[in-house]
């Protein structure tokens, strides 16, 4: 038959995964590719000296932490995290996740460990976050990984939404067509992940109108196909940007902020390239994918 690599198992490696800037604490994990199943195994392990906020817990600086694990590109739309450990900085859970994937396709994905904390009376802060590059990592043996945990990145892609613009000169009006989105990365903690587009038309500086789609529920690659309407006239159109923000929606009403394109006459690459070719075809709908932003 087939060889199975799985089953001459090696002695782990042991990876450090350092940050050159300062560390919000380390993650220990330990990754590996299940042959039989077709998954990547996931073990987390502990966290360890995790930096909170004291603003929090002004006495003794604990948290409550937990982590949300994905995995981009998204295999399926399952929110996986694991419990919740109580006034702590050193957590220990030794849980185990997986993400079915071929082998063939693992070098392209990145895990995502993404650290918060609980919060029951408010929203849960984000404490930092783990990326690992698959494609730079062996997992078809076990291996082992502790990693600096880091803040956020206030660039980092967030998915990508597919726009339709176009511009009718003789009613002066500007239509927005959201059509979808794709591998959506939810940041809100909890279990939902219910987007929904808003988009306000920005003249010199000014949010001169703002609309929204309709909420779609427990999805990550939701589907709108909603048309949304701006009347402008033509003369203003070089002083215009269209701010399109991706939001997960919660009961209290504000939504979880995930992503953002700008789109405009002066914005650069496909932002600004979908502006102006819509400003070129009068009359004609241009569709266009846009990369979200934490911007």
């Amino acid at each position: 038959g087939a060889i199975r690599p799985d089953l001459y198992p090696r002695k782990d490696a042991v990876l450090q995964q350092s940050s050159v800037e300062q560390s919000q604490g380390k993650l220990h994990i330990r990754i590996k590719y299940d042959f039989r199943t077709s998954d990547v195994l996931v073990h987390l392990i502990e966290a360890q000296e995790l930096v909170v906020d004291r603003s929090r817990d002004p006495e003794g600086g604990f948290g409550d932490p937990y982590i949300r694990i994905s995995m981009i590109p998204e295999v399926d739309e399952r929110i996986r995290q694991s419990s919740v450990k109580r006034r702590t900085h050193n957590p220990f859970y030794n849980e185990y996740f997986k993400f079915p994937v071929t082998l063939d396709e693992v070098k392209e994905r990145t895990l995502i460990f993404q650290v918060f904390d609980y919060d029951k009376f408010s929203r849960h802060k984000t404490m930092g976050e783990v990326s690992v590059d698959l494609g730079q990592v062996d997992v078809t043996n076990s291996v082992e990984m502790w990693c600096d945990i880091q803040k956020q990145s206030q660039h980092n892609d967030m998915g990508e939404l597919l726009l339709s613009l176009s511009y009718l000169p003789t009613a002066e009006r500007l239509t927005v067509v959201v059509l979808k989105a794709k591998e959506l990365v939810m940041t809100a903690a909890g279990g939902s992940c219910d987007p929904y587009v808003r988009i306000s038309l920005v003249v010199d500086g000014k949010k001169v109108k703002r609309k929204k789609t309709s909420v779609k529920r427990s999805t990550t690659s939701p589907v709108w196909n909603e048309a949304l309407t701006f009347n402008i006239s033509s003369d203003l159109l070089p002083k215009c940007n269209l701010e399109v923000t991706v939001l997960d929606h919660d009961l209290i009403g504000h939504g979880e902020f995930v992503g953002r394109c700008i789109i405009g006459p002066n914005r650069p690459d496909a932002e600004g390239k979908h502006w102006n070719d819509m400003l070129n075809n009068h009359r004609k709908s241009m569709a266009m994918w846009q990369h979200l932003y934490r911007r």
